[in-house]
């Protein structure tokens, strides 16, 4: 069973590619054009994407050398946070699974399978953990991400009024034309009547609310947190964070293109952990 949950985690990312492109398609195709900002935010979204995968797979754990048996913790990757108050003075600290020392402070994830200094958490939809080096792109990943939807919301939407106004009376309140909206009423009409019920692209359409919801309160809580120190990284103290710690050294050309945290994540993975 745990191999089966493990299996199905690891595929996580594939169906929100697969996902991802649906809906591009489908919003360009009922918009019969390609927009140029709706393009622009969907490379941005695929860049983060990008990034940010990049940075988790490549980011180094610093290894420990000439070690002292006394300042050595035997650490269970299951029961790590037990440790976190009792344990903070350790210097080293061996992983069961990776079968290595690292200096500082780290956490492992069974699965990326490696151990990472300020860790955040597993994004299963990403395919890799999120970390303070790839924090910035996560969160503009989030933003990106509630765009696209949006956009594709405003182009969705009056689509599917048009085609579903045979099932909605002129007299009907703004609720009962919201429910025609809704995946349940879409699929009893799909069973139960003959007429044309737009299953898949209410089912899309509900799946596009969704994601444009918890993207954009998702990121908005986590560059919250980072700004303003309430953000807890894997056995790390809070910290507020300023703009060009989250989002890399160009500002503004960084967050329009992403190429900072990719090119510079070895050496302020170095510097974080001077930090500490």
């Amino acid at each position: 069973m745990r191999k089966f949950y493990f299996i199905v985690l690891k595929i996580c990312p594939l169906i929100a590619f697969i996902y991802s492109i649906i809906s591009n398609f489908v919003t360009m195709y009922i918009s019969d054009g390609i927009s140029f900002i709706y393009l622009f935010i969907c490379i941005q979204l695929q860049l983060n994407w990008y990034t940010a995968w990049k940075i988790g797979k490549n980011v180094s754990t610093l290894k420990a050398e000439n070690l002292n048996q006394s300042t050595i913790l035997n650490i269970d990757y299951r029961r790590a946070n037990s440790f976190i108050s009792s344990e903070r003075e350790r210097k080293f600290w061996y992983c069961e699974k990776c079968r290595n020392y690292t200096r500082k402070m780290a956490i492992h994830c069974p699965l990326c399978e490696k151990c990472y200094h300020f860790r955040d958490h597993h994004c299963f939809f990403m395919g890799t953990c999120v970390l303070r080096q790839n924090m910035g792109n996560f969160i503009l990943l989030c933003f990106y991400s509630s765009l696209s939807c949006l956009y594709s919301i405003f182009i969705l939407g009056p689509y599917l009024y048009a085609h579903l106004n045979h099932f909605i009376r002129p007299e009907s309140s703004n609720f009962n034309v919201l429910l025609s909206f809704c995946f349940p009423i879409a699929l009893a009409r799909f069973l139960f009547s003959d007429e044309e019920s737009c299953l898949l692209l209410v089912t899309l359409f509900d799946a596009l609310v969704a994601t444009f919801c918890i993207g954009i309160s998702y990121g908005s809580w986590k560059l919250y947190a980072c700004l303003m120190g309430k953000q807890i990284y894997s056995f790390n103290i809070q910290k507020k964070e300023s703009f060009t710690e989250i989002f890399g050294h160009y500002g503004l050309v960084n967050i329009l293109f992403p190429f900072d945290s990719l090119v510079n994540f070895k050496y302020q993975n170095n510097c974080y952990l001077k930090e500490v």
